[in-house]
């Protein structure tokens, strides 16, 4: 291993930790606060409401790869029948494409970010000094006329949030909370895993103390919470990844990045941080893409659990670093025709 890789594969190591000391306060905060909002929790969601919604599942999560290859637009075209599990992200770009999602996952307690995929009733002011979308905002109609499309969104989100299942994470900020409650999602309270709940001083187990509502491992994002969610939740036969990158596409300057000014901050050179975004070539299609130590870290999270899985999980991405030993890759069109049409 060479000098930069184990820097890398260092900064992948203290990941967890760093997200945890960031997120900590927030976490339980947001936990009380949401308590007395809390009505139903997933041992209240129904089971799938057809046969079809339980042999099949695709978690439409919100990587680049979802605008780039036209994934609503296939599963509209095949008039897909199966659940449809949307991140907060990827929501309000399936609802533009005549999708309704059966379920959607929200986690980030990020008191300002997290609301914009709801429709954001103080959208300008959140925006300020802050460039966080405005870098890497994957939806070309919302940046070039944001207040508009936020107004819109705000429309959209009213208009179908009472035929959606909101599967809302305790750490959910108030605004978050406060916008499903307003559009009329039907909301379903969980707990994240954030660590072992049996050691000693466990956030996890605190977090349980406050509503004892059931924990669900989350491997530190939405998307892998929406695919542990449809395997261990609604225990779905047969489960298609969709638009999960982990990574970035070759022509995204390390700029535009999501955790590029952290990275900056900590490296000395510009060798060192061009180590910090090392380079993978999806093997079904010879295309190269970048990552950078949260998504790599997401990426081993995704790959252990993907080993305990009950159900059959395909990634259909064809993009991006979520490939290895024990992870079937294919088109969805190839999916849609394997398990689920007939």
């Amino acid at each position: 291993m060479n000098k930069s890789n184990k820097e890398f594969l260092d900064v992948v190591g203290r990941v967890h930790e760093i997200g945890k000391s960031w997120h900590a306060n927030s976490l339980i905060e947001h936990a009380r606060d949401n308590k007395p909002f809390i009505a139903k929790s997933l041992k209240d969601l129904p089971a799938p409401a057809s046969a079809e919604k339980s042999k099949s599942a695709i978690v439409v999560s919100a990587g680049p790869s979802l605008h780039k290859f036209d994934v609503l637009q296939t599963l509209k075209a095949r008039e897909y029948q199966g659940s449809i599990v949307a991140v907060d992200g990827s929501m309000i770009k399936c609802l533009k494409n005549g999708i309704i999602p059966d379920y959607v996952l929200t986690l980030d307690p990020h008191p300002t970010r997290i609301v914009r995929w709801f429709g954001d009733h103080d959208f300008e002011k959140h925006s300020e000094e802050d460039d966080y979308f405005s870098r890497q905002d994957l939806d070309i109609e919302f940046r070039n006329d944001t207040i508009r499309e936020n107004l819109r969104n705000i429309e959209l989100v009213n208009k179908y949030a009472s035929q959606i299942k909101l599967i809302i994470c305790t750490s959910a900020p108030q605004n978050v909370r406060a916008r499903a409650l307003e559009a009329g999602f039907d909301c379903y309270w969980w707990n994240p895993i954030v660590d072992d709940p049996s050691q000693p001083g466990s956030m996890t187990r605190e977090l349980f103390s406050i509503n004892n509502l059931r924990c669900m491992n989350t491997g530190g994002t939405v998307g892998t919470a929406a695919w542990v969610f449809a395997n261990s939740i609604l225990k779905v036969e047969n489960i298609g990844i969709t638009g999960m990158d982990l990574g970035y596409h070759r022509e995204t300057p390390i700029e535009n990045t999501q955790t590029f000014y952290e990275l900056n901050a900590m490296c000395d050179t510009k060798e060192q941080l061009q180590a910090m975004f090392p380079s993978f070539v999806y093997p079904s299609t010879g295309v190269t893409y970048y990552t950078d130590p949260t998504y790599y870290w997401y990426r081993n999270n995704l790959l252990g659990l993907l080993k305990q899985a009950t159900s059959n999980t395909v990634n259909c991405s064809e993009a991006g670093i979520l490939f290895g030993d024990g992870v079937d890759c294919m088109p969805l069109t190839q999916f849609l025709e394997n398990y689920c049409d007939g």
